[in-house]
């Protein structure tokens, strides 16, 4: 294992620089990985744009959070990992003994240890991930794909929370790769699914996973799903993060209809919701956030045996060294993920001949 690595570290509100960095030394039950591909998120161009994060540190920081690589090292007390395997590790890890954890509700889990720093050559985990939240990979499974696990894990908990049966009729808002991970799990529940979002490429992309009704979300949606169903939907999932989506939510679904606010809004934001709509109609609103190591466990599964559109949500592979260019045709909704090669300069060109130096954002 080399000494020294390249990895992308945030120092700002859209001051992202790529660095050579000491290799990371495993701790007591931590593991070292050598990075074979890390994915691009929405969260990580919300961080990148807002220069920080509640669980990212002081600045400079490391970043990125969705990884799959192999082993390279591991500390002292660890028994289930060994270099040489490849493994996908999830972004938190509960610590299992609050009170929540002993509820089961472990994303609210006050003492949640996070891991940033997947946009890097080599990733240390901390050991409460190793513990819970660190998978092997199957041999027949990318490191790209893999690495979808962990958003996937959090649109399989908010399904599971909106209680979707066969026959159902669901709205989705929002047609980024967790809108289409949302719709595509709720069609595979064996729901009636649609999904609103003002970009084309994005209806289109809906479409293609089987999205029964690809909606305009610049026109009137309500009406749109009255006229093809007779009322509004069961179950509206909003997953754009937007106040005025939250509201829009509530205002969509049918009575006795159940509203998932999974889209995070900036902290502080609040919406407004019609009181005798809620009373009088007894509508049902829950908020979903993050993920559990079962649904981790599950989406794992889920991609293993090839039951997720992958093709549709990975957009394309680019090197570290344009890890910029990846936010930039994010921003420009011009693709969804990009896998991010950290061992391959910016024409390609494999890092293995060239000096860490020649990498520059």
């Amino acid at each position: 294992m080399a000494e020294r690595m390249v990895a992308a570290r945030l120092y700002g509100p859209g001051d992202l620089r790529l660095e050579e960095i000491p290799v990371p030394e495993p701790g007591p039950g931590e593991v070292i990985l050598r990075v074979e591909r890390a994915l691009t998120c929405g969260t990580d161009l919300k961080i990148f744009r807002r220069g920080h994060h509640p669980a990212l540190g002081s600045l400079p920081s490391l970043f990125g959070h969705e990884v799959a690589g192999e082993v390279v090292a591991v500390g002292e007390g660890v028994l289930d990992f060994r270099p040489g395997m490849r493994v996908v590790a999830a972004n938190s890890a509960p610590c299992g003994s609050c009170r929540f954890c002993q509820r089961g509700e472990f994303s609210l889990c006050p003492n949640l240890t996070f891991f940033f720093g997947a946009f890097a050559q080599y990733a240390r985990i901390p050991a409460p991930i190793v513990r819970v939240n660190l998978y092997p990979i199957p041999d027949h499974l990318s490191a790209a794909v893999a690495a979808l696990v962990e958003p996937l894990a959090c649109a399989l908990r908010g399904i599971e929370a909106a209680e979707i049966e066969p026959g159902s009729t669901v709205l989705v808002m929002g047609g980024g790769s967790l809108g289409l991970m949302l719709a595509h799990l709720a069609k595979s529940r064996g729901a009636w699914v649609a999904l609103s979002d003002p970009h084309p490429e994005r209806r289109e992309a809906a479409r293609a996973i089987g999205v029964d009704l690809p909606l305009d979300s610049r026109e009137d949606v309500r009406a749109a799903l009255q006229q093809a169903l007779g009322e509004l939907p069961d179950v509206v999932i909003e997953a754009v993060g937007r106040v005025e989506a939250w509201e829009a939510a509530a205002d969509t679904v049918r009575p006795g209809g159940r509203v998932i606010l999974f889209g995070g809004c900036p902290v502080g934001t609040r919406a407004s919701f019609d009181t005798a709509r809620l009373h009088y109609q007894e509508l049902t609103l829950r908020g979903v956030f993050h993920h559990h190591p079962r649904f981790v466990r599950a989406a794992l599964s889920l991609l293993s045996a090839g039951r997720v559109p992958v093709e549709h949500l990975i957009s394309g592979e680019l090197p570290l060294a344009r890890l910029l260019e990846a936010f930039e045709r994010m921003e420009r909704r011009q693709g969804f993920k990009f896998a991010i090669d950290p061992w391959a300069d910016e024409t390609g060109t494999p890092l293995g001949s060239l000096p860490l130096s020649d990498m520059t954002l």
